[in-house]
């Protein structure tokens, strides 16, 4: 059965994510009307053609089985390909710091009768999943959002088993017209994640407007209060 934890009235970060992803899917919008060969394409077809989640769960070892967590879920557009990855026997982990978004993830999920999906509302320094639970976890279109990334990557360790992977799944200013600076360079990603407790082991660069980021935890690191890797 789908379930929900820790759900609450929109706070402040909530209501600035809220804020930023609308500004984001705005620019996704103009960038989807502009884009060669998906001008003639609409809704999720030119999504799927653009972000190829089918090809995404390949090259990142998704399988039937895998209990995945997703931070910054949204309104669930990948979640749902996820639990399809993962399948029955699988479980999906669909948290946000929205609970508009995770609401319409579960009435989705009601509609479609889907089982495999739980909706987490955590908040912009722990995305509160369960202890030692996660064969692998993903940020899809999410990254360049977190207020604190590095405070949330640290909380998000001890809910990964051994040898789980952090994929990060976001548009790189290299390969569209970023004029806001709304998205992260390459360069900007690795550094956060170098003053975190994963490592960067993997670009995966075949996507048209995205990169992805395979991250592994470091196998032995201290950190100071506030979740950074000292100096």
């Amino acid at each position: 059965m789908e379930m929900t934890r820790h759900l609450s009235c929109p706070s402040k970060p909530a209501r600035t994510l809220r804020a930023a992803r609308s500004l984001g899917l705005l620019l996704w919008a103009v960038w989807l009307g502009g884009a060669p060969h998906l001008g003639a394409q609409s809704g999720s077809t030119a999504r799927d053609r653009l972000e190829q989640p089918e090809k995404v769960l390949e090259a990142t070892g998704v399988k039937p089985g895998m209990v995945i967590g997703e931070v910054g879920a949204g309104g669930g557009y990948f979640t749902f390909w996820l639990s399809r990855g993962v399948g029955e026997s699988g479980k999906v982990y669909a948290n946000d710091i929205d609970g508009s978004g995770l609401a319409r993830i579960r009435r989705r999920s009601a509609d479609e009768k889907v089982t495999n999906i739980e909706t987490i509302l955590g908040t912009v320094e722990d995305p509160l999943f369960p202890r030692d639970s996660l064969d692998m976890v993903f940020l899809v279109n999410s990254f360049h959002d977190l207020e604190r990334p590095v405070e949330l990557l640290a909380n998000l360790r001890p809910a990964l088993k051994a040898g789980a992977a952090v994929v990060i799944m976001d548009r790189d200013p290299a390969k569209i017209s970023d004029p806001g600076h709304h998205f992260l360079t390459r360069a900007e990603v690795e550094d956060i994640v170098g003053r975190s407790v994963f490592e960067l082991v993997k670009v995966e660069t075949f996507l048209l407007y995205h990169n992805l980021y395979i991250l592994r935890a470091r196998s032995s690191i201290s950190l100071d209060p506030a979740g950074h890797r000292p100096g």
